[in-house]
């Protein structure tokens, strides 16, 4: 459509208040919480959201915002875009979509994240419209995951013992934290890694992934989970932020070590140290097809509130 306009806003206010204007898609947790100025006020404060990282589309001569897309940046250098205030128009909302992937999708590590509610699918007829011009733009559906983002009842992950012993870390190049991770990729349920190891061969998705875990997660939050006999079996991060939401970064079982509850044990053990070091929101995420994981997370006790719907471009 040539009567069409992309643009910026000229400053981080106007990208804010364009950010938090924008309708959105489906009504959720974390559709409404990404658009409050306190999430706003947090993302552009460290710069993990800046204007040109704000797409609006309008008409020659009229200064009427019609859609609005929004991205923020990762410590590791990624660009995931999580704000759609899409047009009902479909000619114009297509239009968008076209344009923010050709600005933005430079290599294989570009995601789009939908939040919706619990039990929303890729082909629900409420976001159908945005899908279908993500799909016209060549992104496709990674994976679904189970989004978790709740007050914690009192006890929760008390029901769930251990006798495994957990070592903290504080070298990102400790050995066994290089060979613990290796194991955990072998033959890994998650969607990101498996894809990970596709693209780039089992060897280089390891180093990557690991460098991702290290570089996004603070290394001293990371713990090796080891067995009686001092065996490592696995290994968990999680990091209390100051406003008390906590998040459960990484559980990981070794592949020969898999099938003896281990994961259930690694989480239960890392919900405990997070409410010991003041959570008062818990917030993790899982894929829908790795069953184990989603299980772990059901026994000990924590309550999907949203689904997360990962596309990635093909390009």
């Amino acid at each position: 459509m040539s009567d069409l306009e992309f643009f910026h806003p000229a400053c981080v206010a106007e990208a804010r208040s364009l950010l938090a204007a924008s309708p959105m898609p489906v009504d959720s947790l974390t559709q409404r919480r990404i658009r409050s100025d306190d999430n706003l006020s947090e993302y552009f404060g460290a710069g993990r959201r800046r204007p040109e990282w704000v797409w609006g589309v309008r008409r020659a001569g009229d200064p009427t915002t019609l859609g609005v897309v929004g991205a923020f940046g990762t410590p590791d250098d990624r660009l995931l875009l999580d704000v759609f205030g899409v047009p009902d128009d479909p000619e114009v909302a297509r239009s968008l979509i076209r344009h923010v992937t050709e600005q933005t999708v430079a290599g294989n590590d570009e995601e789009v994240l939908l939040f919706a509610p619990p039990g929303t699918t890729v082909d629900d007829a409420s976001i159908a419209p945005l899908v279908d011009a993500l799909r016209e733009a060549n992104w496709r559906l990674l994976v679904e995951r189970r989004h978790y983002e709740f007050e914690p009842p009192p006890g929760i992950g008390s029901g769930v013992p251990t006798a495994l012993r957990f070592d903290h870390l504080s070298d990102r190049h400790d050995p066994r934290l290089v060979a613990c991770h290796r194991e955990v990729m072998r033959d890994t349920l998650d969607a990101h890694d498996s894809d990970l190891v596709e693209r780039l061969g089992f060897d280089a998705a390891c180093a990557e992934s690991l460098e991702e875990l290290v570089t996004s997660d603070p290394v001293d939050r990371i713990h090796l989970a080891l067995d009686e006999s001092g065996e490592v079996v696995g290994l968990v991060s999680g990091d209390v932020r100051r406003n008390g939401r906590a998040v459960v970064l990484f559980v990981g079982v070794v592949r020969d070590q898999r099938g003896q509850g281990y994961a259930r044990q690694l989480l239960a053990w890392q919900t405990r140290q997070l409410l010991a070091g003041g959570a008062t929101t818990l917030i993790a995420d899982t894929d829908n097809d790795n069953v184990p994981m989603a299980r772990a997370f059901a026994d000990v006790g924590w309550q999907q509130t949203e689904t997360r719907i990962d596309l990635v471009h093909t390009g």
